[in-house]
C-alpha cells in the first residue's frame, strides 16, 4: 500500500513538474485551437488590492495588539523584572533607529551611490 501510494505522489509530481516546465503564451497556438474555435474568458485585469479583503486582518491585528499592549501595561504595573528591562531595550534600540534614520535622511543616504 505504502508502494502504491509512493508512486502515485511520485506520478503526480512528474506531471505537475513536466507541465510547468513547458510555459503557455498568449499568442501560442496549434492545429488542434485553430480548427477548433472556442472562447477564452479574458480575466480582468486589475491594477489595485481588494481592500475588502484586509479588513479582517485589520480587525485581527487591532485586537491582538490590543490585548498584547494590555498585558504588557499589567505586567509593568506589576513591577515584573523581565518586562521592565525588555521595555528599556526596546526603548532605546527604536530611539538608536530613529536617530539613525535622521542622520542618514540629512545626510542624503548612508549608502554610496555609484551614479
Amino acid at each position: 500500500m505504502k508502494k502504491l501510494l509512493f508512486l502515485f505522489i511520485a506520478l503526480t509530481t512528474l506531471a505537475n513538474i513536466s507541465y510547468a516546465s513547458f510555459p503557455i503564451t498568449k499568442n501560442s497556438s496549434s492545429d488542434i485551437s485553430n480548427s477548433i474555435s472556442f472562447q477564452i474568458a479574458e480575466e480582468e485585469e486589475e491594477d489595485g488590492v481588494k481592500w475588502w479583503l484586509l479588513i479582517p486582518l485589520v480587525i485581527a491585528l487591532g485586537f491582538g495588539s490590543y490585548f498584547l499592549i494590555k498585558t504588557w501595561w499589567r505586567a509593568w504595573r506589576d513591577r515584573v523584572r523581565w518586562v521592565r528591562i525588555l521595555t528599556k531595550i526596546i526603548l532605546i534600540l527604536g530611539g538608536l533607529i530613529v536617530l539613525l534614520s535622521i542622520i542618514s535622511s540629512l545626510s542624503g543616504g548612508l549608502v554610496y551611490n555609484m551614479q
